[in-house]
């Protein structure tokens, strides 16, 4: 039950943290909502939040505020589930649960157990981690993704293809019931459609009108950035050797004809790729350099010495910073 109690109480401690972190703007009621930081006032007993009440839990006030930012705790794959009315009923019952049960833990004195006080201080203290770090990389990833771009963009590429179908392959043909025509037929209509891009045919249109594989088709035959050795060597050594702008012969593989098409990425296209290398790159440089920076003084007495000899890997269970935008 103890266990239960602090598990609670921290789960609540998240939601609260959240809230308290966020900018100091004043109170809208505009839909959907925006969250704000509750104005908090210490008390000897539950604490006293300002602020629209939405709900009271044994007479407890919640505020607007105080919900939203349970919400916001939720994994982002879920939160859209608790937005409906239904959603935000189910959540209200889970917050009900909690606060319940703080209620309880200062009734028994809980609150101001030394263990769940230390618990929350650690929480507060990662949470204050994790955000310093997101506002770092945030505030520099952008400056960044261009410089990314120039290094990477030879790397890569924006590759298009036209996907014929043919009898045994694993691409259909895009009119549903239709008999896919033999690998012969197939390969002389994609030297019929090569014929036609070589002679000036924009290859998105043509994509449109002729390709089997549709999902790609309605792009106009993209299927992103990538590079060469991301695909199967089949494929990868014939775009390897393509120029921007240039046209494949056909190529047959398990799933159809392919016709091959390449161009330079722009930055828009690679900056999806590039967001978390850069993300990760400035987090780990700047909590080196902090880590570099810091006045750190250490008991002899309870660190004592290492002796000299390899670095050891961190113990499993040890605490680690958390990637931005994780944790």
């Amino acid at each position: 039950m103890s266990v239960a109690l602090i598990a609670a109480v921290i789960v609540f401690a998240l939601a609260f943290g959240l809230s308290q972190m966020r900018p100091d703007l004043p109170l809208t009621p505009s839909a959907p909502h925006t969250p704000t930081a509750a104005r908090v006032i210490r008390t000897s007993g539950p604490t006293v939040r300002t602020g629209k009440v939405i709900m009271r839990v044994n007479g407890e006030a919640v505020t607007e505020d105080e919900f939203m930012a349970f919400m916001m705790a939720v994994p982002e794959q879920q939160r859209s589930v608790f937005a409906s009315p239904a959603g935000k009923r189910q959540l209200a019952d889970e917050l009900v649960r909690i606060k319940t049960l703080e209620q309880e833990a200062r009734r028994l004195g809980i609150e101001d157990d030394a263990e769940v006080t230390q618990q929350i201080a650690l929480l507060r203290a990662q949470m204050n981690a994790q955000r310093a770090l997101q506002k770092i990389v945030q505030d520099k990833a952008e400056g960044e993704i261009a410089a990314a771009y120039e290094r990477e963009k030879k790397n890569a590429l924006s590759l298009r293809h036209i996907v014929v179908a043919y009898q045994g392959g694993m691409v259909p043909p895009r009119n549903q019931g239709q008999q896919p025509p033999s690998a012969e037929q197939a390969i002389s209509k994609a030297n019929a459609l090569v014929a036609r891009l070589r002679s000036g045919s924009d290859f998105a249109q043509v994509a449109r009108a002729e390709s089997d594989d549709v999902e790609s088709s309605q792009r106009g035959g993209s299927l992103g950035p990538m590079r060469p050795d991301m695909l199967p060597p089949e494929i990868g050594n014939v775009v390897a050797k393509l120029k921007p702008g240039q046209v494949s012969d056909p190529l047959r593989t398990q799933f159809g004809i392919h016709i091959f098409n390449v161009a330079e990425p722009t930055l828009e296209d690679l900056k999806p790729m590039l967001m978390q290398q850069v993300q990760n790159e400035i987090a780990q440089r700047e909590v080196t350099r902090l880590q570099k920076a810091a006045d750190v003084q250490l008991d002899p007495k309870f660190f004592p010495a290492v002796p000299p000899g390899p670095a050891r890997p961190p113990q499993q269970g040890a605490p680690q910073a958390a990637p931005p935008g994780q944790g």
